[in-house]
This record gives structure tokens, C-alpha cells and sequence, in this order.
């Protein structure tokens, strides 16, 4: 056994006890629309924004993402996560019937699972700052949403939906996790500057001195609890030599600085907005991970030079006892969809996250290396299966690590065999 040849592996694991873990299904940007309400003054239809046509005579699973993801839940094929998050713009451009439908659609999962808490996030296409409904108050109508938004249960989250909307972030709890939900959008439509703040999200000095305070205390008091953060807007741009990206929350550096302090924890943000996937560290060794969704359902149109899929992230968090302290660490599985199929998970698809990575390994990778090589070199051939018996770590390499571990075990004399973004058999060169 693999773990017999390496006893520090072992004591690494006794330190950091892991008892299970939670799991939590991730989907940003719908951007669902009512094609009826589209309309040119000829009367032809305008190019659609998204896969999610409310206005359609009939919504398949192989044709509209929403009705397919719910109908894995009822095949079985995912099961109900502890939480089901939501990373903003469920509509496109504040159509109010796809906001509600997409809404009430995506409550009638934890309806029917009500283990399941359901948490989303305010997206720009969400507000009413087209004031379609409301002249003056564009966050208006998501405030008469029900269920409650973006907290469904108002009854339960009465002060959450509250602090949500007056103060620009909540923090939610329970015995597994605490949720940071940011209103990345909260200055949309208001100020001097009212134009301009569409173009962009901000979480404000007072924003941050608040949120700092807050959760300054519920960490201390509860260590080993995971922490989530959640909002609309990206962190860093993601510019090209013919895009100026300038779409990024305002305020996002001194975010990822405070959340990096050891004695707040470790953190995993998730955000979407620019329909990038990608899965980073956000710096140091006690930075936080960051989750970027790519789109949902969204089209490319407006948006040609995007190269990531639909996706949406099944994620698997390690939980540990209470007295330990919790860190960030775990898997993802994305789902791709596929057009007139639906969504698989079987096949990654170049420009998105594959369809297995993970997070969480704070080490050294050269280091890893050497101590994988030196199996290798005593064995001759090693599978995955039996690999990460000895190397549990080599399930929390992001996509990034994976490619730095693949390189370095080659300059040891170590070759991969690989399949869709995962190491499925390593062996000494010309063994």
C-alpha cells in the first residue's frame, strides 16, 4: 500500500482530521429572457441571450439548461447538495417574468428537498435600472419576488433578506457553513455617477468595515464551520489586447486582502459575471480560492471571443470536527452543456473547467513530485486508484497545479497518462 511507503502522509492526515464533507451545486448567469417581449417593431424576433426562452411553446431537458438540470435531480443522476447557490443575472436585461419564473423554478428544488438551502446573489441584468417596472427604485422588484430573494424562506431569513439589502451583505449559518452573500450591484442605478456604476460592481469602505466585523466574530467563535463568499461581479479583469476589461467589483483587492488574514479563516469565493470559468488562488498561502462561473445558459452573442462552455459545478467541500479549523479543500465536477443533448459530465470541453479538478493543496508541487517519483521508481507503474491512497493531496490540484505536477514528475523521469484534465496512470520513462 502506497501510504505504507510514505509514513508522513499519514501523519498529515491525523493532524488535519477530515470527517466528511458538504456539498454544493453552483450555477451562474442564466440570463433567461421572454423571446415574446423581444419583438422588433417588424416583428421578427432579435437574436436570443440565452437557452432559456420563457416564451417558448414547449422547454425540453436536451433543448433548455433549467428544465435538463432539474431533470437530473429527478433521474438521480446529482444528488440534492446541502446548498444550491446561485451566482446572479437569472434574468436578461430585468425581464421580470423570466427573473420570477427562473426563481420560482429553481425553489421548487429545495421545495421538494428541503434539506437543501437554496442562496443567490443579485446580478447587474437583475436590477431594474432599465426602469421597466419601477421608476425610481431598481432593486424594487426583487424585493417583492417570491419567494423572498435572495433568501427564499423570509419567514426564517427575515433579517438576512433585511441586512441584504440595507446593508449590502448578510451572513448566513448553519452547523456546516457560513455564507457571506455581497451585493456587488448595490450602487446600480443611484449617485452622481449613476451611468458609469453600471459598468462595474463595488463593495464600498463602510461595506468591508462591516463585513470585517462581522465575521471576525462568528470565525473566532466557530472555527471549523466552512467559509463561503458569494457575489455577482469578478475580482480581476480579464483583458485582452482588443478588450479593456473594466466590468470588475470595485473594492474586490481590499476583499481578497481581508479575507487572506489567518485569523478569518480560509475563504472560497465564488462569482461569476464575465462567463469565464476559471478556479484560482487569490494569493498567498491563507488567500482565498476563487470559483468564476462560466455561464449557465447564456448565448455568445455579444460575446463572440468567449471560449468557455456552458457549465454549471457540482463541489464537494472536506468538513471538519468541531475544535479543528476548517480549510478550504475539495473537488469539482463540471457539467458541460451540450446542444440537442443536454448536460453531460463525462467529457471536458476545451475554453471550461474539466469535468474533475480540484483545490485546496498549499504545498510545494517540485516537493510533491519528488515524493510521487520516488513510488513510482520502486513500482514502476502506479493507477489513480491507488495513487492517491498515498497522496490524498492530489485531489485538491486545481487544473493549474495538475499541469506544474505533470511537468515537474516529466523532468524526474516520470510520465502521465492523462484524461479529461486528471492523471490516470503514472510510469518511469520507457518502463
Amino acid at each position: 500500500m502506497l501510504l505504507d511507503l510514505h509514513p508522513v502522509v499519514g501523519r498529515v492526515q491525523k493532524f488535519w482530521s477530515r470527517i466528511g464533507s458538504m456539498k454544493i451545486v453552483v450555477l451562474s448567469d442564466l440570463h433567461a429572457f421572454c423571446s415574446d417581449a423581444r419583438k422588433a417593431s417588424d416583428g421578427k424576433a432579435s437574436l436570443p441571450p440565452s437557452l432559456i426562452d420563457f416564451s417558448a411553446s414547449t422547454r425540453k431537458p436536451n433543448i433548455d439548461p433549467l428544465v435538463g438540470f432539474i431533470k437530473l435531480f429527478e433521474r438521480g443522476e446529482i444528488e440534492h447538495p446541502d446548498l444550491l447557490i446561485v451566482g446572479g443575472d437569472l434574468g436578461d436585461k430585468a425581464d421580470a417574468h423570466a427573473i420570477q419564473s427562473t426563481w420560482r423554478e429553481l425553489s421548487s428544488l429545495t421545495d421538494k428537498n428541503p434539506a437543501t438551502k437554496l442562496i443567490a446573489t443579485c446580478g447587474n441584468h437583475d436590477l431594474d435600472t432599465r426602469h421597466k417596472q419601477n421608476k425610481f427604485d431598481p432593486r424594487g422588484f426583487l424585493r417583492t419576488l417570491e419567494p423572498g430573494f435572495p433568501f427564499p424562506n423570509t419567514v426564517e431569513h427575515k433579517i438576512n433578506l433585511l441586512e441584504y439589502w440595507a446593508n449590502h451583505f448578510s451572513v448566513l449559518e448553519s452547523d456546516q457553513y457560513r455564507v457571506l452573500n455581497i451585493n456587488s450591484c448595490a450602487f446600480h442605478g443611484f449617485g452622481t455617477d449613476a451611468e458609469p456604476e453600471l459598468e462595474h460592481g463595488r463593495i464600498s469602505d463602510i461595506t468591508l468595515d462591516g463585513i470585517e466585523e462581522c465575521i471576525k466574530t462568528t470565525v473566532q467563535a466557530a472555527p471549523h464551520k466552512q467559509n463561503i463568499c458569494l457575489f455577482h461581479h469578478h475580482i480581476r479583469p480579464v483583458s485582452t489586447d482588443s478588450f479593456d476589461d473594466k466590468s470588475t467589483m470595485k473594492g474586490s483587492e481590499r476583499l481578497a486582502s481581508m479575507l487572506s488574514k489567518p485569523q478569518l479563516g480560509e475563504w472560497f469565493i465564488i462569482h461569476g459575471h464575465r462567463h469565464r470559468s476559471n478556479l484560482f488562488c487569490a494569493g498567498g498561502n491563507s488567500a482565498p480560492i476563487v470559483l468564476s462561473c462560466a455561464s449557465f445558459a447564456a448565448t455568445r452573442i455579444g460575446d463572440e471571443h468567449n471560449p468557455s462552455p456552458n457549465q454549471f459545478y457540482d463541489i464537494e467541500l472536506e468538513e471538519v470536527g468541531v475544535g479543528q479549523v476548517a480549510r478550504v479543500a475539495g473537488s469539482i465536477r463540471a457539467w458541460n452543456w451540450t446542444p440537442s443533448i443536454g448536460w453531460q459530465s463525462k467529457t471536458s470541453i476545451p475554453g471550461g473547467l474539466p469535468v474533475v479538478s480540484g483545490f485546496g493543496y498549499r504545498g510545494y508541487i517540485p516537493d510533491l513530485a519528488k515524493s510521487i517519483g520516488a513510488v513510482i521508481k520502486s513500482s514502476g507503474k502506479v493507477v489513480w486508484g491507488d495513487l492517491v491512497n498515498g497522496f490524498p493531496d492530489l485531489r485538491r490540484l486545481m487544473p493549474s497545479d495538475n499541469e506544474f505536477l505533470i511537468k515537474s514528475l516529466e523532468m524526474i523521469g516520470v510520465v502521465a497518462t492523462e484524461g479529461d484534465g486528471q492523471i490516470r496512470e503514472l510510469a518511469q520513462k520507457n518502463a
